[in-house]
């Protein structure tokens, strides 16, 4: 998270840049109303961030980013071999001098992002869903599209409407909480790109694909298999369900036709040379990766939240999304609303959970009443009051509950607009929390990816029987193996196998 420093300066050169917008605009005589009507035109003309500004901007959002998204994951030779990945691709680029940082996310979650001054993210949810080093370099490459075309600076002037609202609040009720949960918003949410840096961004990556050498097709390869993930997705949460709000097209809107300009554009640039979609070596990197949640972390099944080793769980709102971090559980749905649950290492501090939800928790915010509640047992308290900026209002739903122990469970909940409805969803949510038993906890195991090769006389029931328990298992198989859409397995085969990892 920013420190306060960070945060004033960045305020401080927000506030020049608006600065200096309003007196262009006014010399200008471009209305508000026409800013309103057409943001993304306003935020290409009149980025808050310069190119000089890049690599700062980068550098202050990365450690947050890394914290939101579950940690940085390290295996052996994995970390060094996305770099080079990276490294080749920017190499054919105008900026291959430039210093490039490369993160692989400890998350399920199947995305990848990059933010100006170099610094590009993969999930090794997205490595595990890739069939080879091609389809990976196409991902990068199209990321790296994003950064040289400084589609960022425009995204992140965007994306700073989203937390600097959070932000502002938190500086005006000088409340930590609110301020925190603003910059969550802000950080884990980023500005979708338009559609316009999509086909940009598409159309370098193919070219920078062609340039270091891989085959160009690589790209629509993969943009294909995520379009296969998100139908998986959908399938997987039912109809009352969500998903695909934490995955790639969730901040790279997707549309019909761009895997159709993607293959043409692969098709118009064709040459002689031997490409290599280098299967073999990237099968090697990822085998053994973790598989789905990190338990260390806690589980997600749906909208079911349960950490193992903090030995509690409790449910999110019906119509929300789950992802989890390092330090916090969010949540949220299609339509801004929003949940963030954490725990506070100090303790009730021989308060009540009332006292300190008055005087620790929220102690420089002015909130409503604060009630004492029951949550399965336990002596808990919730207070609702309103933020206002202007005409941005939101209305926060804060919930304490004492965990035993001297344990604080805490709930947070953010509404664009007050709904009857949408507050009994709220109340479901953090009166499901509960605590979980030491068997029920025990049966809680880690899946990794594992390489395998068919032996004789396999067939796909055979692979099936080795493949840890999980909803829609062959769907599953088939998505992380889709070659076994076209044909049985044959002798010599390598395919992917989650299994749960045997203790060490």
């Amino acid at each position: 998270m920013w420190d306060q420093i960070t945060v004033k300066n960045l305020l401080a050169m927000i506030a020049r840049k608006l600065l200096l917008l309003s007196v262009v605009l006014a010399v200008t005589g471009v209305s508000a109303s026409v800013q309103a009507a057409d943001s993304d035109n306003v935020a290409d003309l009149f980025s808050i961030f310069e190119p000089k500004d890049d690599k700062a901007v980068g550098a202050q959002q990365h450690k947050r980013i890394v914290a939101q998204y579950g940690g940085e994951y390290t295996q052996e030779g994995l970390n060094d071999y996305i770099l080079d990945i990276v490294l080749r691709i920017a190499f054919v680029t105008k900026q291959k001098n430039d210093p490039w940082q490369v993160t692989v996310l400890n998350t399920p979650a199947v995305n990848a992002f990059a933010l100006p001054g170099g610094y590009v993210y993969v999930t090794r949810g997205l490595l595990a869903l890739a069939n080879n080093e091609a389809e990976v370099a196409g991902v990068l490459a199209h990321e790296v599209g994003h950064v040289i075309a400084r589609h960022g600076a425009g995204r992140q002037s965007r994306a700073t409407g989203i937390g600097i609202l959070g932000a502002i609040a938190g500086v005006l009720t000088q409340s930590s909480e609110i301020f925190k949960l603003g910059q969550t918003v802000g950080g884990l949410f980023l500005a979708d790109y338009s559609r316009d840096q999509e086909y940009e961004a598409d159309q370098l990556g193919v070219k920078y694909l062609g340039l270091s050498g891989y085959p160009r097709e690589a790209m629509a390869d993969f943009l294909g298999r995520l379009e296969d993930y998100a139908e998986y997705s959908k399938k997987l949460a039912g109809k009352d369900g969500e998903s695909g709000q934490f995955d790639f097209f969730a901040s790279h809107p997707q549309t019909e036709d761009r895997i159709s300009r993607a293959k043409a554009d692969a098709k118009s640039k064709k040459d002689d040379l031997e490409r290599d979609y280098r299967t073999a070596e990237f099968l090697e990197h990822i085998d053994g990766i973790l598989f789905g949640d990190d338990i260390r972390e806690g589980v997600i099944r749906g909208r079911h939240f349960l950490h193992p080793d903090l030995r509690l769980a409790f449910d999110a709102p019906r119509g929300f999304q789950l992802i989890n971090s390092s330090r916090a559980v969010f949540a949220k749905d299609r339509n801004g609303n929003q949940m963030v649950f954490d725990m506070d290492p100090r303790g009730l501090q021989k308060l009540t959970p009332a006292q300190y939800m008055s005087q620790v928790w929220m102690k420089n915010t002015k909130t409503g009443k604060v009630h004492a509640i029951q949550v399965g047992g336990a002596n808990a308290a919730i207070t609702r009051f309103n933020l206002n900026k202007g005409n941005k209002k939101s209305y926060i739903t804060a919930v304490v509950i004492n965990f035993g122990y001297n344990n604080v469970a805490r709930f947070i909940y953010q509404s664009r607009q007050r709904n009857k409805e949408l507050e009994a969803r709220y109340r479901e949510s953090f009166k499901s929390f509960r605590p979980v038993g030491y068997a029920e906890a025990a049966e809680v195991k880690q899946i990794k990816l594992n390489i395998k090769t068919v032996r004789y006389g396999n067939d796909l029931g055979d692979l099936l029987n080795g493949m840890s328990e999980s909803k829609l298992q062959r769907d599953l198989f088939l998505l992380l193996n889709p070659t076994y859409l076209e044909h049985e397995p044959r002798r010599g085969d390598v395919y992917k196998l989650p299994e749960y990892a045997t203790e060490e």
